[in-house]
């Protein structure tokens, strides 16, 4: 099926009229590393920009006043510590994270312990790669993002195989494993644990960006967040996602286009919507 935005529109979480931050949605996000703190910037901006009354972000101590002085509008915990994620309505961990063993071991533990929605990315996907069964013993609904060359590490299967076979194999590994599964790359495919596919219509080029996968999976956070199904978030979030990069490059033209911009945009594409 097409995403149309007949399906955003039905589907977007609606504001409360007598809303306040928590019940706008609450996010967590560990995000970051030493070299990567632009990640964790990103991801929380956009889920913040997609609605998010406010967000939690876990970062190493290495990167908290980089990430606090870039974006005030957080609160902040250390990846160093435990964190409280039972009052959330969606996690995503991954953006920036590195794959050393404190970002393998709060993976490891959030796969063993969280109850909440939990998107993973980036980092997160090439840690989950090594440790693939985990996810037949999950306790709470799964997202995962992976560009191609992500995929293979999760599957064995060559890039080149993935990309001529895009729908079944995210359609087969969403089954699998119980997850929702968004391949991303031109036609974003989204995969539910049921076998209901999605196709995403949106986007360009000009989403190809460093930067550009932690805006997604931060959109997506603040559907899920937000109380939308992990499946119809991330249907919604690559159609935004895709959607704001469009009105971006229509102002900026596609070289021009940054992750940040596409942030910006969120605006343009939330009216369209």
């Amino acid at each position: 099926m097409i995403t149309d935005i007949s399906f955003i529109k039905a589907n977007l979480p609606k504001i409360p009229a007598d809303a306040h931050k928590y019940s706008k949605g609450y996010a967590v996000i560990f995000a970051g590393s030493y070299l990567m703190a632009g990640a964790a910037v990103l991801s929380g901006r956009a889920a913040l920009k997609s609605g998010a009354g406010i967000i939690r972000l876990v970062v190493p101590e290495s990167i908290y006043s980089v990430c606090a002085s870039a974006l005030p509008e957080a609160v902040y915990s250390l990846l160093e510590n435990d964190v409280d994620i039972s009052k959330c309505g969606g996690v995503l961990f991954g953006c920036g994270v590195g794959q050393g063993k404190l970002a393998e071991n709060t993976l490891l533990r959030l796969m063993d312990e969280c109850r909440k929605p939990l998107l993973i990315d980036a980092d997160g996907i090439n840690i989950l790669s090594k440790h693939i069964d985990v996810l037949k013993n999950k306790k709470c609904p799964v997202v995962l993002t992976p560009h191609v060359g992500e995929m293979a590490r999760l599957t064995g299967f060559s890039a080149e195989y993935i990309n001529n076979n895009r729908e079944k194999v995210a359609e087969n590994f969403a089954k699998e494993y119980g997850v929702t599964l968004l391949l991303k790359g031109q036609n974003t495919v989204i995969a539910s644990p049921e076998g209901e596919v999605f196709i995403n219509p949106t986007g360009s080029s000009a989403l190809a960006t460093a930067g550009s996968g932690d805006v997604l999976s931060g959109i997506i956070t603040a559907f899920m967040a937000q109380g939308a199904l992990p499946f119809k978030a991330a249907v919604m979030g690559a159609f935004i996602h895709g959607l704001s990069g469009e009105k971006a490059e229509q102002d900026l033209t596609l070289r021009c286009v940054t992750a940040s911009d596409i942030i910006e945009y969120l605006k343009e594409a939330f009216k369209e919507c």
